[in-house]
């Protein structure tokens, strides 16, 4: 289910209006089949693949089976269905192309919605409860809805244990909550539905044909993925915020106006920050970070970024993606280390390198092929025509309009907004957006990128 999507909005009523009816540990049995019936909604088979990541976490963080094989081998029994869902075709395509052998097992089926986050959730509490720096859940009803919480499931933020953990027990409805969690969820939606998907035809067209991109497409295309993209993934995560906020539940916030970052590794502070956050612990330090040189930190800046790249796709050109970004992490630690005075550059000036360098990655990230992200980047140097208005008049209104309202785009900032106006004006507007929002995705219903992450 979308969330703004009808069948999303009369389930969540359906659910908000039972919730009273259970108490104590039964609501948390309550909330956690829900989200498992929002789960199976797309495809009831895959439901087993949640449960068995959820009973993973549940025996392992309770076993001693840590005590005498260590974490790493339990990490990588949880990776497995990950692997074999998202990376079996990747894995087989390049053998064959190595090999010149061919396979003829099928392997093109539909992947679990979220399964990264679930398998990254999943992980995260083993790990942690390892450190000690979660407790472990004697319950397993607590265990499976800490996995599958239905705002957060299909795409974050990826929560940590003693985030949420201490929290499912007291979900109820906020009704003071409604103004601002509305609104947010609205400004959410708009993102999505408003901005997101309207560029994302003129992103598909380019991408996904064959023909020579010119400037004027080139410069579209650069400015509206970047665009479309976090207003779809940032719109989710608006949504999912609002939703907690219905339930008195406070997750993590996962941006915080990205474009203007003044840095590579600020950026990377201010966008999918709970996927930061866990790159940070359970990769980048474990791998030795900057605490054991440069040629570590070296070593540990790439490889952290090289998997995150991965992990968004099987693909080369997503290794690609990860790979430019750890690139410009290292020479940014570099340059300081010979100490290159980033400040003394107006930050405008840096917010505009960085916002474009962001977009030259984008290009590899969005492109299904290396041979289109090269015609994309070659249509920069090819004359022509860079006045798009009159093919796609709408895309350049939507992308500064965004670009205006970004500075202010922060979840804490549109929430104290809401709780400030006049509820006569906040709320209408709020239902009327979601409403409409919803309408449009009935006839054109479409996924948030993330979801196949």
């Amino acid at each position: 289910m979308l969330f703004h999507s009808p069948p999303f909005l009369i389930f969540l009523v359906l659910f908000i209006v039972s919730l009273n009816l259970f108490k104590g540990e039964n609501r948390i049995v309550y909330t956690c089949i829900c989200s498992y019936i929002f789960y199976g909604w797309w495809y009831p088979p895959y439901t087993p693949v949640l449960l068995g990541l959820s009973l993973y976490a549940h025996y392992f963080a309770k076993s001693n089976i840590l005590l005498r094989y260590g974490i790493w081998p339990v990490a990588l029994l949880g990776v497995l269905p990950l692997v074999f869902f998202k990376y079996t075709g990747f894995i087989l395509d390049n053998v064959e192309t190595l090999t010149g052998t061919t396979f003829t097992f099928d392997h093109n089926w539909a992947l679990p919605l979220g399964i990264s986050f679930i398998t990254f959730t999943a992980i995260a509490y083993i790990i942690d409860t390892r450190r000690g720096q979660a407790d472990v859940e004697r319950s397993f009803w607590h265990t499976a809805l800490f996995i599958s919480f239905f705002p957060q499931l299909i795409a974050g933020p990826i929560l940590r244990a003693r985030e949420l953990m201490p929290q499912l027990s007291k979900i109820e409805f906020d009704s003071a909550a409604v103004k601002p969690a509305l609104f947010l969820f609205a400004i959410g939606a708009l993102k999505k539905v408003g901005v997101a998907d309207q560029l994302a035809p003129i992103v598909d067209q380019i991408y996904s044909g064959d023909a020579p991109i010119d400037s004027a497409m080139a410069v579209l295309v650069f400015y509206a993925f970047s665009i479309q993209i976090y207003c779809d993934f940032s719109g989710y995560t608006d949504m999912a915020l609002a939703l907690g906020l219905l339930l008195k539940v406070n997750l993590p916030l996962n941006f915080n106006s990205p474009y203007t970052a003044t840095s590579i590794r600020d950026f990377w502070r201010r966008w999918h920050m709970t996927l930061s956050r866990w790159l940070r612990d359970y990769l980048y330090i474990p791998l030795g970070g900057s605490q054991k040189g440069l040629s570590r930190m070296i070593f540990a800046a790439m490889a952290t970024m090289l998997l995150g790249g991965l992990w968004h796709g099987a693909a080369w050109t997503f290794v690609v993606w990860g790979g430019l970004h750890g690139l410009f992490v290292v020479a940014e630690h570099l340059a300081e280390k010979n100490n290159f005075k980033f400040g003394s550059i107006p930050s405008w000036v840096r917010i505009f390198v960085v916002f474009h360098l962001v977009g030259l990655t984008w290009i590899f990230f969005r492109a299904p092929s290396f041979s289109r992200a090269w015609d994309v980047l070659v249509g920069f140097t090819i004359p022509g025509d860079i006045i798009v208005f009159s093919s796609a008049p709408l895309a350049p209104l939507l992308i500064i309009a965004v670009l205006a309202f970004h500075p202010f785009d922060k979840m804490p900032r549109i929430t104290a907004f809401a709780v400030r106006a006049g509820s006569a004006i906040i709320l209408p507007m709020s239902l009327m957006l979601i409403l409409i929002c919803a309408a449009l995705s009935v006839n054109n219903p479409s996924a948030f990128i993330y979801f196949d992450f």
